[in-house]
Parts: structure tokens; sequence; C-alpha cells
């Protein structure tokens, strides 16, 4: 009788079973649609199935006599990789010097790549007519034929580099692993290689009679004429591989980075869901209390002693650095050009982290004799002697980044007198990109009038005065400027306008690239941010951007949600005039129009590209800084704007995750709802690099070293809303990071007050079984479960 009345039951239900919904839970709530409809924003026309962004243009350099540029590009839409273009200036013209089908005699697969790209853009644009429902299984069904392919499939790789020739009449460019020339007005391209091994970092010979690149860890050297092709680093120490040269501008002296490794990192668990049962898998992953593994060294090589006829001297290169791994971190900081001008002098940067001590070095190579130029104790964020760069100018002085002034900014270095001056001074940051030929003024990079943009300035070396180059507001990132200074290109953004290339040249701008879906960002980008600036409770200036209500009225008590990262980012930072974050853009643009929200994205202490007091912020105090700036950054909103004190959200993911939950259980007063995201919960499981660069010191080699600056123990005093989220197979930040958090929660009876939302297959920035539009669905979800749009009263 039981198994009769269970077969009965199984057929009830398979009978009285419903279909699945065509549409997401959000797209059919009446309240939500209703909203939408007034706001004239649908969700997803912020999160599209197809991206509004195509892919931005990748500068690779300009001719000797500064006419032409090279850059690659693709449109939007295409599948395969970038191919090369040339911009000239003296015609304002762009010529495309590569096609798959110019290139096609050299690729047996690429008519199989074409034909795949067609029927995969045909597939995608019936997709595009379906409903949720059913592209959500033409999704699956895609990414499962994916996983189960054994074999790689025919695709087009592009262009991975090009360079002109010294006299600007051909161009040395890489497709698919080999070398190739061609003409530099175009035509029809020359292979030079054909080998199993990819080359790269390839180099002309100063005349132009060959040149030099990389080959399975080894450099070698062609020469057109004879055909003649030679191996030219030397053999180093045992156990020393390979790892990267530089050739002097007159062929002479070799530069090679070797790398040595020492037993590799303590392997970790992670646990995986793909397969029928859980698997357990290993990640690399060096802690707070492992040493560094593996050593580093410098070499300068004579390749005059060397030569297919003869062999000279002991062929034993002169090693100028090294670090032998063990607990303190060392690095070494290489400019692009780090040769003087006549090959007779090296230049480069050394920084020993713990003792906090910074050289800068110059070699002598006819007579093998090291002199150190600069040396200092860096107070700023760690990465900063990394970024020195030093390079010769035109009188045999030395120009380096360095933050003495508080803030990263060139310095001018004498290595006679052994001398160091600022070239640029001021509240701001500034980046050197070269020097003009006569060794008189530099072009930089800076956010001088204000850090949340980044424009080109030409500065007189000798007096500081600047001339801005950049005329819009916004961001010009990746400069890349002529030899002669009279021109560049830039991939600029701003808050109106995608990233595109744009040449800079004698106070004009002008657009060189299409990248986008056409129309389509301008669509729903009809709300811009305001850029604002407020005192913190230490009299230091923040920055931030907010999103305002165009209906909003004085005495409003609308929600403010913000969003945060607070953990250094190298040169970025999140507040930059022309950054179309998922989270701080998109979603908080639809939480103001549709939800009548406030909502900003504020630069706390603890952030780069603000001086070093911003950049070291974290040190020994983890998040402590940025609470503070962050809580004095609501104060200002609810003075400006009069946002509800008691309706204060806070997420962001990463580091930002971490802060989000730092705001939450320290100042529980002020955050009533965090939506935190991959945070490290526990430092001292973090990578050992990252935690004692950026969280503070291991004395004593052990874990709790760093354990008490952990999330761990602050969970208990959680007081309002917080979602959590990660993704499983992060070996970036561990999943285990969320869980003991998590753990801690429930422990301490908070869990009403708590959600959890993973992505079983997904990693740091997620991307497994949850995409970003679903990501924010869930983002919404939580926030309208908890405060819903904002009513008038």
């Amino acid at each position: 009788m039981p198994a009769l009345v269970a077969y009965a039951l199984i057929a009830l239900q398979a009978k009285s079973s419903l279909p699945a919904p065509s549409e997401p839970p959000l797209n059919t709530d009446p309240k939500i649609t209703a909203l939408e409809k007034k706001a004239g924003l649908k969700f997803d026309d912020l999160f599209p199935r197809r991206s509004f962004f195509g892919r931005g243009a990748n500068v690779l350099n300009w001719s000797p006599d500064s006419t032409r540029a090279l850059y690659t590009w693709s449109p939007y839409g295409w599948r395969g990789g970038n191919d090369l273009y040339l911009y000239d200036a003296r015609t304002d013209k762009t010529v495309r010097l590569t096609t798959p089908e110019s290139l096609g005699a050299f690729d047996r697969d690429l008519t199989k790549a074409l034909e795949r790209y067609k029927k995969e853009e045909e597939d995608q644009t019936k997709a595009d007519t379906l409903n949720d429902l059913e592209w959500r299984e033409w999704r699956l069904k895609q990414k499962e034929e994916s996983e189960k392919r054994r074999e790689p499939q025919p695709s087009y790789g592009g262009i991975s580099f090009a360079k002109f020739s010294p006299d600007g009449k051909t161009i040395l460019f890489g497709f698919d692993g080999d070398l190739f020339t061609m003409p530099a007005e175009g035509g029809k391209a020359k292979r030079l290689t054909r080998t199993q091994a990819p080359e790269g970092d390839p180099t002309w010979l100063a005349d132009g009679s060959g040149i030099v690149f990389e080959r399975q860890g080894a450099v070698y050297r062609r020469k057109f004429a004879s055909g003649e092709e030679e191996q030219l680093n030397p053999e180093l120490a045992r156990g020393v591989s390979f790892s990267g040269y530089h050739l002097s501008p007159d062929g002479r002296w070799l530069m090679v980075n070797g790398y040595k490794g020492v037993g590799g990192d303590r392997q970790v668990d992670y646990i995986t869901y793909r397969d029928r049962f859980a698997q357990a898998q290993k990640t690399g992953r060096g802690v707070a209390d492992d040493e560094f593994r593996g050593e580093s060294y410098l070499y300068l090589y004579d390749l005059s002693q060397d030569s297919l006829e003869e062999l000279k001297g002991d062929g034993k290169p002169w090693e100028v650095w090294k670090w032998p791994g063990g607990k303190e971190w060392q690095e070494l900081s290489l400019n692009e050009e780090p040769f003087s001008k006549d090959s007779k002098s090296f230049v480069f940067g050394t920084w020993k982290r713990t003792a906090r001590e910074q050289e800068i070095l110059v070699a002598d190579l006819e007579n093998k004799k090291l002199k150190t130029i600069y040396k200092a104790k860096p107070d700023g964020e760690h990465t900063t002697p990394g970024m020195s760069r030093p390079f010769f100018i035109a009188d045999g002085t030395v120009v380096a980044l360095l933050d003495a002034t508080g803030y990263r900014q060139p310095w001018r270095l004498n290595p006679t007198t052994e001398t160091a001056n600022p070239i640029t001074q001021g509240a701001y940051e500034s980046y050197p990109l070269m020097a003009t030929p006569d060794g008189h003024s530099l072009i930089v990079s800076a956010g001088k009038e204000n850090p949340a943009r980044l424009d080109l300035y030409k500065v007189d070396i000798n007096s500081g005065s600047t001339v801005r180059l950049t005329k819009r507001d916004g961001m010009y990132r990746n400069p890349q400027v002529s030899p002669d200074g009279s021109k560049a290109l830039a991939a600029f953004s701003n808050w109106s306008s995608p990233t595109e290339m744009t040449l800079v040249e004698s106070g004009k701008e002008k657009d060189l690239t299409e990248s986008h879906r056409p129309g389509a960002f301008t669509k729903v980008n009809t709300v811009k941010p305001q850029l604002f600036t407020y005192k913190n409770r230490k009299g230091m200036d923040v920055r931030g951007y907010v999103f305002v209500p165009e209906d909003m009225k004085k005495g409003e008590k609308r929600p403010l949600f913000l969003y945060v990262y607070g953990g250094p980012l190298g040169t970025g930072k999140s507040v930059e005039e022309g950054s179309f974050n998922s989270t701080s853009y998109l979603f908080a643009e639809y939480l103001t129009r549709v939800f009548g929200y406030v909502t900003a994205t504020i630069d706390p202490r603890g952030q780069s590209g603000y001086g070093n007091a911003f950049g070291k912020a974290n040190y020994e105090a983890p998040g402590v800084a940025q609470v503070e700036d962050l809580t004095d950054g609501v104060k200002y909103l609810q003075a400006t704007y009069g946002t509800d004190p008691a309706k204060t959200g806070i997420n962001g993911w990463s580091f930002g995750g971490f802060q989000t939950q730092m705001c939450m259980y320290t100042a529980p007063d002020v955050f009533t709802l965090g939506i935190a995201g991959a945070g490290p919960t526990e430092w001292q499981n973090y990578n050992t690099w990252y935690s004692t660069g950026v969280i503070g010191p291991v004395p004593n080699g052990k874990p709790e070293d760093l354990d008490k600056y952990s999330l761990t123990h602050l969970a208990k005093n959680l007081r309002s809303p917080l979602m959590l989220l990660h993704g499983v197979e992060d070996t970036n930040v561990l999943f285990q990071d969320t869980v003991k958090v998590y753990r801690k929660l429930l422990q301490y009876g908070k869990g009403p007050l708590v959600e959890l939302s993973i992505d079983p297959t997904g990693g740091h920035g997620m991307g497994g079984d949850m995409d970003t539009r679903d990501r924010h669905a869930i983002y919404l979800s939580f926030i309208n479960r908890w405060w819903g749009p904002y009513t008038k009263p």
C-alpha cells in the first residue's frame, strides 16, 4: 500500500506541476514595473544581453619621425582578434593594414575560424529574440558544449605586437606566434619565422639590419642580409632561468632578468561542485607565515665578446642585483629604456620593503661599477618604489617617480652630484611618460586640476612650469606620446563618452575609433553624476561622485546607498570621470532613477591616487581610516541632500567587501544595510605579498600577527541587514573567508539579518553560474525586501 501511495503522489505531482516562468522575478513585479515605466528605464536596459561596450584600441608605438602611429583594434561585434591599423598625421587618415583575409595564407584554420564566427553571430542573433527562459536554456547549452569540448576551436588571434623599423619604412609584427614584416604603407606581409615555439618581445637593431626577439626562454638575434641567427643570452648560474631582456641602443649590452624557483608555495584546498560529487582542488598560496619562495636576478652582459666567428672573455654575465627570497619582499624597478643614449650607463631602482630602503643605481658599463645616486626610506604606499622606473634624459641626468613630496611625482636625479629635485610639486600625482629629445621638457600624465581626471601636461624640467595639452574633462588613459613630444594617442572617456582612442595634437583632439554598440548606451545614460569634495575629521579632502534623483525636493529624506573599494589599486581609483563600473555607476543610476535613492561612490583613505597619507592608511589599522572617512561622508551627504540617517546602505567587492563589513560591524549606528562581495575576512590567509605590504608586518612569522585584523572578531557587532556574496571557486580570496565570517554571524545569532548568496562555479569576479546582471538583480531584490523604493510621505 505505501508504494502505491508514493506512486500516486509522484504521478499527481507530475500532472499538477506549473510551467517554468518565462521571465525573471523582478521583471514581473508590478510595483517595480510601474516605477520603471515612470522613470523610463528598465533594469535590463542597464544589463543587456549584449554589452554596450566594445573593445578599446591598443596603441603600440609611433614612427621615429612622429608622423604615424600603429594600433590594434576591432569594431564592435567582431569575435576574432584585433587587426593592425596605421594613423598618418600628415594626411589625417587611418589605414587598416591587416585583415583575416590578408593573413589567410599563413593560417590553415582561418577559413574555419571565420565560418565559426559567422555561425556564432547568427546563433546569437536568434537567441536575442528568445524570452528569458529560452535564452537561459540556450546559454546553458552553449556552456555545456564548451566544457565538453576537448580540442581548441579554430580562431583568428589577430596581431599581437607591431613596431616601426628605425627608418620608419617597415613594420615588424607578430601573428599566430610568428614574426612578419610589411611595408609601412601597407602591402603584402612577409613571414620571418615558422616555429612551434612562439616568438615575442621583439626589437629592431639600431641600424635596421636585423631584429632581436625572445623564444622559449632565450634571446636571439637575426640578421636579414645573411640570415644568421644566434642566441645572445649567456649561460646563467645553475637553476636560474631567463625571464626578460633589454638591449642597449648600440646593440652591445644585453640586460637579462633571471629567476630561480626554490620550492613551491604551500597548497591549499578549495571545493568544486561541477561533478556528481564534490571534489577538493589544490591551489598554490603563500600566506602570512610563509617566506617568499624563489630568487630574482639582474645581469648585464657584453655581447661584443661573442660572435659567430670567435668567442672572447669568460662568457659570464655581470650580476648587478639579486633577491634571495626569504622573509623580506624586495623588487626591481626598470624603465622600458633603462640604458643611456650613448649605451655607456644603465639605471634601475631597488626596494627592500621591510627595511623601507629604496635606491636608484647607475651601472658604469665599461668599468663594471655600480653607484647609488639616490637613497631614501619612502613613507607612502608600498608599491610606489616599484613604480620609480628611472630613465636617462639628454643631459645624462635621470628622471624617476618618487613620493618624497608626499605624492607620486617625477624627480630629477644627478648621478654626478647625487642630488635630487622634484620636477612637479603640489597636492596631486604626476606620472612621467617621456622627455623631449632636447631634454628640456617632460610629458606627464597627472590629475593636477582634479584627481578624478587624468590629463597630459608638458612640464619645463628646470622651472617646473606646466602646460595642459588635453582639453576635455575626463580620463586620458594609457597615453602613447610621439618621439618629438608633439602628439599623443590616448584612451579617452568621460561620463558622456565611453572610451575611444583620441588624438591629441596642437590643442586639438579627434576620436579615431568608434568602438561601441551604436547609440545603445546613450539611450540609457541620460543622468550624469556630480563630483563632490568634503573634509574628513583630519581636515583632508575626500572625493566622490553622487547621483541625485531629479524629482528630489528639499526636506525629503531619501535612502543613501554608497559604493566603496577602500584599498590600493596601483595608479587607479574608484572616483574617475569616465568609469562605468557595473555597480558604482550602472546599478547606482538604476537605484537613483527608479528607486529614488541618493547613490554615491567615495574614495576614502586607503585608496591609491591621493598621496602617501591615503596610500598607507591601511597599514596596522586596515579599514579603520575608511570607516572614519565614510562616516564623515555620510554626514556630508546628509547635510547636503538631507538623506535619511536610518537608511544608509553600503556595498563593495573584494577589498570593498571587507570594507563594507568593517562599516557594518564597527559603525552600526551609521550604516544600516550592507552588500559585501568576496571580502578577505582573515588576513593571515591572504597572499603574503599583499598582506605584509598593505595590512601589517609579521614580526613573529605567525598567523596571529595578522589575525588580529580579521573580521571574525568583529562580526558579533552586526545590527542591520547584510548580504554576503562569494564565488566558491575563488582562488584569490578563498570562499572559506566568507564561510568563516558567516559561521561567526550564525554563532552570535545574526542569522535573521544575513543572506548568503554564492556562485558555485564562480571565481573572484564570479561569472560562473551567476552573471553580472543576475548578481545585481540579487542586490536589488535584497534592497527591495528590506527597504523598498523611496515613497514620498
